[in-house]
């Protein structure tokens, strides 16, 4: 091939293939109208739960949920129609070092006033999220330091701040995302931003976003968020 020739269609090539990066506060959206993939009415058989507190799903898109007042963990597949209980209630947060015989205290109740939920930094190895439901507020808290680092708070919205804030979560990106329990709302915290903005709020429609606790990701960044009112977890696909 003729060596201008081979230049011209390298340079074009690289032309056509530059992209914009992503902006990924700017062009994440979900689907306001969501559908229930747990739980049914609020109650203790293995297809319910009650006043659930946190919400996780791991790779296989497998929902593990704080089953708070049945005292359990349950586990709920894709596409079941009951949990399965894989563990019971504990109330601190404990590290453990492989095949260690002891743990590390890192946050206990007495900690903070009212916390809810735990979120461990990426990339770090002594920092976390805490929702603080009594300080309506999300703190950034560094292992042993006496008073967090940022405080999340502020909402761009006629609600302008958060009220019980319950269960976080981190989408790939970074941006952390609140579940705004008695403002029915998800609130998103853009990376290095203190200013929240709402992507979900309950409308009065079926399903129901009343009383958000927990919240989570599957693998196509479409978001489940776990309803206390209703004991049932919505997914929000996104669009």
């Amino acid at each position: 091939m003729n060596e201008d020739l081979l230049t011209i269609l390298i340079c074009f090539y690289l032309a056509t293939t530059t992209t914009t990066p992503f902006n990924s506060c700017n062009n994440l959206r979900w689907n306001q109208t969501g559908q229930i993939v747990a739980g049914t009415i609020s109650g203790s058989n293995a297809n319910q739960l009650k006043n659930p507190s946190c919400l996780y799903i791991d790779n296989n898109n497998t929902l593990y949920i704080c089953d708070y007042d049945n005292n359990r963990v349950q586990r709920w597949f894709q596409g079941g129609a009951t949990g399965v209980t894989v563990a019971g209630r504990n109330t601190r947060l404990v590290e453990w070092a492989q095949n260690a015989t002891n743990g590390t205290l890192l946050i206990s109740d007495n900690s903070l006033n009212n916390d809810y939920d735990i979120l461990l930094v990426p990339n770090s190895s002594n920092q976390i999220y805490i929702s603080n439901q009594g300080g309506h507020a999300i703190y950034l808290w560094t292992f042993g330091a006496s008073s967090p680092s940022m405080t999340l708070q502020t909402v761009n919205d006629s609600q302008n701040t958060l009220n019980n804030p319950t269960g976080i979560v981190l989408d790939p990106y970074g941006n952390l995302y609140v579940a705004d329990r008695f403002n029915h709302r998800v609130v998103m915290y853009c990376v290095n931003s203190t200013v929240g903005i709402v992507v979900a709020e309950d409308n009065n429609s079926v399903p129901s976003l009343q009383e958000p606790v927990a919240l989570a990701f599957d693998s196509d960044l479409n978001l489940y968020v776990l309803t206390r009112d209703n004991g049932q977890v919505v997914k929000l696909p996104r669009i």
